[in-house]
């Protein structure tokens, strides 16, 4: 039984960008490539943006499963203002984060009920290791921004991409971010 390709997604999108306010509600349509083609594409680059926030295969395995799932129940999520490079890259840097802080809740009830041993890190992974509990107490949109900023080095326009918003946007979050991280040394 060979692999079967599955048609094109068509995704109705609204068209913000009009001048005309009785054309907003006008119907776009943007077509995804077929979701088996789009998973062998963009599959690897998901799980390598995975593994590099999360810092285990398994982790981001089910991150990759998590990202493609989303999509082919609700491939409305794509709204084309991005490409879908751009969009997939934050999808898996979205769930990355939240499977992060979700962590860092069993992390805590299990230190509640248990007596923690000290844990000595000295591998060489231990900036990151520092990284990943760093972004575990920032709120949601401040921890993307600092991976996007910070690990991946990306511009203000590109994480305005991104993130769906402005640049302007953008600079505030990493002043927010800056006074943050300075506050808590």
């Amino acid at each position: 039984m060979g692999l079967q390709i599955a048609p094109a997604l068509e995704v109705p999108v609204h068209d913000s960008t009009s001048r005309d306010r009785r054309s907003r509600a006008q119907l776009l349509v943007v077509t995804l490539p077929p979701l088996d083609r789009l998973y062998h594409s963009h599959g690897p680059a998901v799980l390598r943006r995975a593994r590099q926030l999360l810092g285990s295969e398994t982790e981001a395995r089910e991150v990759l499963h998590d990202v493609f799932a989303s999509l082919l129940e609700r491939p409305e999520q794509f709204e084309g203002r991005s490409s879908v490079t751009t969009f997939l890259y934050s999808m898996t840097t979205h769930l990355a984060l939240t499977r992060l802080r979700r962590e860092r809740g069993r992390q805590l009830l299990l230190e509640q009920h248990l007596d923690p041993e000290p844990a000595v890190v000295t591998q060489p992974g231990q900036a990151r290791t520092e990284l990943r509990e760093a972004l575990r107490e920032l709120p949601k949109e401040l921890a993307e921004v600092a991976v996007y900023f910070y690990l991946d080095e990306m511009t203000h326009v590109q994480i305005a991409e991104a993130l769906g918003c402005s640049r302007q946007w953008v600079t505030k979050l990493i002043a927010r971010l800056k006074d943050r991280l300075e506050s808590s040394r």
